[in-house]
């Protein structure tokens, strides 16, 4: 998968090469090389990367530039594992953009196992920034595995990253927090300074239409505790995936639906609306349909909403570049 990836990226490098320049010095050096074919053409300005695999955008926007963290789940890490599985992911990727057109890919943070030393995996990561005692932080919450929620901090959205408490943030000895899934984080910095997180998923047997399996709390003034304990957000039909906005004076909670066929559709993106970042909330509709309606491979839907430039925009995964790589293999 790694070697394959590092061709997928060499190709895109050597295509944009030969479309703004004519070869003539070194020109010989090139004989027999036969360029593949572009994932897309400098026109098409969606997926916002071809180069490498990304899954779960968790989005900020930091002064006039949006930054995109994801599951790096591209690559296989680990011991040479047998597959590449996502109990193999340990690292995060990063990329941003100014215009939402042209993108700077800022590599990977090295997660589980390094930066976070006590974690086994990092899923699923969600960052906020906030000015403390004058200086502004940045602050990337990720998912180990399924069991818990870890905080790392910086002084730049792209890192270095570091860990300030070594351990998790959120754990099933949470109070409140003993639910089928501890992952899947959003965040929000509210306009007085206060943060809020907000994670969970599944879906006990049973409880399809009510799986009670989402949590939000309210975090301390330094945005790596907790200033009390998870509340229940009772999102209808839920499965993961939490997102969190505030537009005027309205609090927005967003999720994935789940699989069982209820009457807001199959992993859509439902949303919520409440007066409170702790709720209660009252469900107010979908936004966003499942990628397989759009691309035809239906999986898991991931999101995050944001504000920029005056426009608000979801960000979202889908198997695009899976396909279309799979079809030139």
């Amino acid at each position: 998968m790694k070697k394959n990836s590092l061709l997928i990226l060499s190709l895109l490098l050597l295509n944009l090469f030969n479309s703004i320049f004519t070869l003539q010095d070194g020109e010989a050096d090139f004989n027999g090389v036969n360029p593949g074919k572009c994932f897309k053409d400098l026109k098409n300005h969606n997926p916002c990367m071809t180069q490498k695999f990304t899954a779960d955008p968790g989005v900020m926007e930091y002064n006039g530039r949006v930054y995109v963290y994801g599951t790096n789940d591209g690559y296989l890490q680990g011991n040479t594992p047998a597959k590449n599985e996502y109990g193999n992911i340990k690292s995060l990727n990063v990329m941003s953009s100014a215009d939402l057109v042209n993108w700077s890919d800022h590599g990977t943070i090295n997660v589980a196992g390094s930066a976070a030393r006590w974690a086994g995996n990092s899923w699923a990561p969600t960052a906020g920034h906030k000015t403390i005692g004058g200086k502004e932080k940045f602050f990337l919450y990720f998912a180990n595995n399924a069991s818990g929620i870890g905080v790392l901090v910086s002084d730049s959205p792209t890192g270095p990253f570091t860990d300030p408490i070594g351990k998790a943030l959120i754990s099933r000895q949470t109070p409140n927090c003993n639910v089928e899934w501890l992952f899947d984080p959003a965040v929000l910095v509210d306009t007085d300074g206060t943060g809020y997180l907000y994670f969970g998923g599944g879906v006990p047997n049973g409880k399809q239409a009510d799986p009670q399996t989402i949590r939000a709390v309210k975090l301390g003034d330094d945005m790596t505790s907790l200033a009390g304990n998870a509340v229940n957000i009772n999102a209808p039909w839920s499965f993961e995936d939490s997102g969190i906005n505030k537009i005027g004076n309205t609090y927005l909670y967003s999720y994935c639906t789940n699989w069982s066929g209820g009457p807001y559709g199959n992993a859509k993106i439902a949303y919520m609306t409440g007066s409170s970042p702790l709720g209660p909330f009252t469900y107010a509709g979908t936004c966003l349909n499942n990628p397989g309606d759009f691309f035809q491979t239906v999986g898991n839907n991931h999101h995050t909403i944001i504000e920029f430039k005056g426009k608000y925009y979801i960000f979202y995964h889908a198997e695009w570049l899976k396909k279309k790589h799979m079809a030139q293999c």
